[in-house]
Order: C-alpha cells, then sequence, then structure tokens
C-alpha cells in the first residue's frame, strides 16, 4: 500500500494534550460518582426528583451540543479556533462545578430550582469547553496511530481523576469537617485542578490551531446549520460509534451511581470502595499503554468489541455472587476498572476517524459538529443511567441513611451488575455494524488530500 505522509503531533504537545483528559474528567467523575448520593444523602432531595434533573437536562444537551460544534467550527481568533474556549471556559467550568456541591440553605422547592439551575449551567459550560477540546485531535495529528495515543492519552488522565473522585474524596471531605463544609472545600481544590489543566492543554495546540494561515484553501460560502448537520446523519459509522457508545454509558453510568451504595449498604463494607478503585485503578495503568498496542494490531473496532466481550465476565460474578463473598466481589470490582480503558478510550479514538468520514462524504470538515455528537452521547448516556438509577431506586422503596429492605438490594445490585452487562450486549451488536478500517481510512486521506490540492489558494 502506498505510504501515506501525516501531520504529526510532538510528544511534548501530546503530553499537554492528554491534561485536557484530567480537567475533563475530574468534574465529570465527581458528578458521576457523587453527585446523586450528596444530593439524596446530604441535601435531602428525592432520588426520583435527582433522576429527573439529569433526564430534563439532557433535552437541552440535544439542542445546545450541535449548535456548540457549529459554533466552534466557524470560531476565528487570535487565540484559535478551538483553543479559545479551552482558555476562557476553563474558569467557568471550574467555578459551575463547585456550584453543585454548594446548596444554599433554602426551603425544599427552592433548592430543587436551585440544583436545576445550577446543574444545567454546568453542562452549557461543560460543551462550550469540551466540544472543542475533543475537536482538537484531529486538528493535532492526521496519523490514525497517533490519533490512538493522543485518545488513549486523555482517556489515561481518567485514571487520576477517578483516582480524585474515588479515593480522594472521601477523606477529604472528612478532613475539611464532613457535610456540606467538607464537600465545598474539597470541590474548591479540584476546580483549580481543572482550570489550570485546561490552560495547559490549550497550549498543546498553539502550532496547530491556526485561525490565520499564511496561505490558505480558497473560502467557499458557508455552509448552513442544517448541512453542517448532515455530517452526523450522513455519518454511519458515526451513527454506529454513538449508539455503541450511548448503550455502554448507560449501564457503566448507572453502576457508577449506585457503587457507592452497593459497597455501603449491600456488602456493609463502604471503607473497602476507595480501596478497591485505587487498586483497580492502579491496575488498569498497563492496559492504556498496551492499548495502542491492540489498536495498531487488531484495529480500534476489534479492540472495543472483544473488550466489551471480556469486560462482561465481572459482572457476572457481582450479579450471582452472594453479598457476604466480599473478597470474590471485590476482586470482581478491581476487574471491573482494569478492563474500562478497553470500553472508554477507544471510541474517542475511533472519532477522529468519523471526522475524516464526514468530510470524505460531504466534503465539509466540521470536525467540532461530529465531536459534538459524543459528548452529547456521553452526558446523555450518564444522565439517562443516573435517571434509571435514581427513579428505579426510589420505586425499590430507597431510604437514605437507613437499612434498605431486600427489594431495595437487590434493586442496587440490578443495577450495579445485571444493567452493565446488557450495556456491553447491545454495544457489541452496534460494533457490528461499524464498517470504517484503517484500510478504507488511508484511502479517504488521500482522496481529501487531492481535493485540496485541487483548490485554488490565495495568500494574505
Amino acid at each position: 500500500m502506498e505510504q501515506v505522509n501525516y501531520r504529526t503531533s510532538t510528544k511534548s504537545e501530546v503530553f499537554r494534550y492528554a491534561f485536557g483528559g484530567l480537567g475533563s474528567n475530574i468534574p465529570f467523575q465527581i458528578i458521576l460518582t457523587y453527585l446523586m448520593f450528596f444530593y439524596t444523602d446530604i441535601i435531602g432531595i428525592a432520588p426520583a426528583v435527582v433522576g429527573t434533573l439529569f433526564f430534563v437536562t439532557r433535552f437541552i444537551d440535544a439542542v445546545s451540543d450541535p449548535i456548540m460544534g457549529v459554533i466552534a467550527d466557524r470560531t476565528s481568533s487570535r487565540f484559535g479556533q478551538y483553543r479559545p474556549w479551552l482558555i476562557f471556559g476553563a474558569p467557568l467550568l471550574g467555578i459551575s462545578t463547585l456550584a453543585l456541591f454548594w446548596v444554599p440553605d433554602l426551603s425544599a422547592e427552592m433548592k430543587i430550582v436551585y440544583i436545576y439551575v445550577t446543574y444545567i449551567s454546568y453542562s452549557l459550560i461543560s460543551t462550550a469547553v469540551n466540544i472543542p477540546y475533543h475537536s482538537l485531535t484531529p486538528v493535532l495529528s492526521e496519523d490514525p496511530d497517533q490519533r490512538t495515543w493522543l485518545a488513549t492519552a486523555k482517556q489515561f488522565m481518567a485514571i487520576p481523576a477517578l483516582m480524585c473522585a474515588q479515593v480522594l474524596i472521601l477523606p477529604m471531605v472528612s478532613f475539611f469537617g464532613d457535610g456540606e463544609q467538607g464537600w465545598f472545600i474539597s470541590i474548591a481544590i479540584f476546580s483549580v485542578i481543572i482550570v489550570a489543566s485546561f490552560w495547559l492543554c490549550a497550549s498543546s495546540a498553539n502550532r496547530h490551531d491556526n485561525a490565520f494561515p499564511k496561505k490558505t484553501v480558497k473560502r467557499k460560502k458557508q455552509t448552513p446549520l442544517k448541512g453542517q448537520l448532515l455530517l452526523i446523519a450522513k455519518n454511519k459509522p458515526l451513527l454506529m460509534l454513538m449508539i455503541a457508545m450511548c448503550t455502554n454509558l448507560i449501564a457503566s453510568s448507572a453502576q457508577s451511581a449506585v457503587a457507592l451504595y452497593y459497597w455501603t449498604y449491600n456488602a456493609e463494607r463502604p471503607e473497602l470502595f476507595p480501596i478497591l478503585s485505587f487498586v483497580g485503578l492502579g491496575l488498569s495503568i498497563p492496559v492504556f499503554f498496551l492499548l495502542p498496542k491492540f489498536s495498531k494490531k487488531f484495529g480500534k473496532k476489534s479492540t472495543f468489541l472483544y473488550g466489551s466481550i471480556v469486560s462482561i465476565l465481572p459482572f457476572v460474578v457481582l450479579l450471582l455472587a452472594p453479598y457476604e463473598m466480599v473478597w470474590l466481589n471485590f476482586s470482581a470490582a478491581v476487574a471491573m476498572n482494569v478492563l474500562m480503558p478497553f470500553t472508554g478510550a477507544i471510541p474517542w479514538a475511533m472519532l477522529p476517524d468519523c471526522v475524516d468520514y464526514g468530510e470524505w462524504k460531504t466534503g465539509i470538515r466540521g470536525a467540532g459538529v461530529v465531536s459534538s455528537s459524543l459528548t452529547f452521547i456521553n452526558k446523555l448516556g450518564s444522565a439517562v443511567g443516573g435517571m434509571i438509577g435514581g427513579a428505579l431506586l426510589g420505586v425499590a422503596g430507597y431510604v437514605a441513611g437507613q437499612s434498605q429492605s431486600p427489594e431495595t438490594l437487590r434493586m442496587i445490585v440490578y443495577l450495579y451488575a445485571l444493567l452493565p452487562i446488557l450495556g456491553h450486549i447491545f454495544t457489541i451488536i452496534a460494533l457490528k455494524f461499524y464498517k470504517l478500517d484503517n484500510k478504507l481510512h488511508a484511502q479517504m486521506l488521500k482522496e481529501i488530500k487531492s481535493r485540496k490540492e485541487s483548490q485554488p489558494t490565495v495568500s494574505e
């Protein structure tokens, strides 16, 4: 096959870009793991109300995410096209994350109003930062192998983010005074880290994200919104990737939302939760470094597909083993974390290839629009999972801070183990229809490059 000359990034740029994964995953993981618990057990809001909040916000995201993708694609400033959203949006993201875990002393009704306002605000600001962040991946490199490293590097930063969320938060909350005060100070510290991470990430694209190049392809008339949204509708690999990722996230988000409940009420060993997270995430580090090698040898689709199949096994153990077999369940939960990179990192490595597919099919680049599809799916899956968790816990009779009924304990284990099994099965089915491989990708890039070279250029 003819050698393709790809535009690539330096190791330093890849390293700095990865820190956006820390800034992105810290609020995501903290919210996914603790926000429902914080609202129900600290603030005293009913689980069904919290679940409804998560679901309602996704309707707003259904509109805001693709619009943000279009805005990001059309941005032109002295800071670049996508970078200014990271530079100026990161402080707002830190503040909005902090606001989620500080609820003023209000009436019960006004507390609900407050959490709606702050959660929706957080979601919109997160959209404005994360869509441009993910849009930078295809800007930084054309090489499919390096794109896997870029995606793996940024998803690898989910490990320290998860360490912060699942290992450090509870001890920090206790250290700073428990209750709302402990949560406020702890989240304030992490909010500073969020801002610093995105600023470091923005510096990685100084050379690539340039809105005012010396020479540029002669601009066509701007494509209307409807035409840009067709980048999603006409992109079959992207649609299959969206389905695969969504079903996976719905299940994993419900599982994450009830994990602390499981170890508190079912296993009656809440002190093991941060330990299993620490051990599991530590053991997953080598898997992240092996992921690009698996992807290069077997392909991204196969790595995602077989990773999903293997990931079912720990959940089968958690579903069938009695609660009293604590160390067997502990080992299964550790294995669940170890296998996480196979289903968490690879979809983001597949996204830039879908950006190229959209340009190949339509002639429109639209990295922001295409990236918005997965950021929306990311939030949709996590919110639907949270809504399912909250609603079903309420139906099963969950009462915060008390011994739970057998029906409630059974519902917790279904959410913790059975739902992830179903999610992985639907992911496997969707991936069977994903047809974009390395051979087709190389052909697409060659044709895209040929088109660009045939167009006239103008100098500034």
